[in-house]
């Protein structure tokens, strides 16, 4: 994708309210957007030009982000770009198709722009790559990344009293499940994924085990929990006996098993599905 926005703001205060938010790396004129918890990622190079009829001095900026991306790339990439834009009001330059023109932004040009891009990207991929194309539902790839999205300030929320994990991919059995850590039955926040991994301390190692959502459920709903909008709130001091020996008593798995999947590599399932029908006919 690649848009320009104009500005008359310096480059310098711009490069200066993108550092306070967080998760950008910048160098000289370009600042790198990357989120270490949701994977998600794009560029944006600046440039100083001169503009209308007294030739002033603007500021340019190019948004790069790739594609063949899930679909939460772009939703991400929106909200960092909204709240750019509310700060420094710009003009927009956008000709890809589909896309915004010469503005006005709005934030269903800009996701139209960017997801046609990535499903041409996708279609790009299965005509020329023969490696197995990862995905998962977009509600699903949509529900882990709200919850990723939000993590931190959830962690912050619950401060050294539970645990709040991320939503991770792993390979198992050939496909791709999200999984969330639970180690030695800690007080934790639980959403609600496909496989919860278990981890208990043994000595100076770590021993790791799969558990279904559906059987964790039906623990700690036995226990008085109730699987909320935010999956289980385990806010208890000391796990009850049927938890504690859960998580003491599970099988092991050898840690080769462990395949941790790049959320940047899990494409939509429906984007796939309708380029492979698109193929067929």
């Amino acid at each position: 994708m690649d848009t320009d926005f104009h500005t008359s703001a310096r480059i310098e205060k711009i490069t200066k309210f993108l550092s306070a938010r967080g998760n950008y790396q910048l160098s000289g004129k370009q600042a790198v957007y990357h989120n270490a918890i949701t994977g998600v990622s794009f560029t944006l190079a600046f440039s100083e030009e001169k503009r209308g009829l007294f030739r002033k001095n603007t500021a340019k900026a190019d948004i790069n982000i790739n594609y063949c991306r899930p679909s939460f790339f772009g939703l991400e990439a929106e909200i960092e770009i909204t709240s750019l834009l509310q700060r420094f009001p710009c003009q927009i330059h956008d000709p890809q198709m589909n896309g915004m023109g010469d503005g006005p932004y709005s934030k269903e040009g800009f996701l139209r722009g960017w997801n046609a891009g990535n499903e041409f990207g996708v279609d790009a991929i299965l005509s020329q790559s023969g490696d197995p194309i990862l995905y998962l539902p977009s509600s699903q790839l949509h529900s882990a990344w709200r919850w990723n999205y939000g993590q931190p300030l959830r962690q912050a929320k619950c401060g050294d009293k539970q645990f709040v994990p991320q939503i991770l991919y792993m390979l198992i059995v050939g496909h791709v499940r999200t999984i969330a850590v639970w180690g030695d039955a800690l007080p934790a926040v639980l959403p609600e994924v496909d496989f919860v991994l278990l981890a208990r301390q043994e000595g100076a190692n770590s021993t790791f085990g799969f558990a279904s959502w559906e059987e964790v459920a039906k623990l700690l709903t036995a226990s008085g929990y109730q699987n909320g909008p935010d999956g289980f709130n385990l806010d208890y001091a000391i796990p009850s006996t049927p938890i504690a020996e859960f998580v003491q008593g599970f099988a092991p798995v050898d840690r080769s098993e462990l395949v941790k999947l790049s959320p940047d590599r899990i494409l939509d399932q429906e984007l796939v599905q309708r380029q492979l029908a698109a193929r067929q006919n």
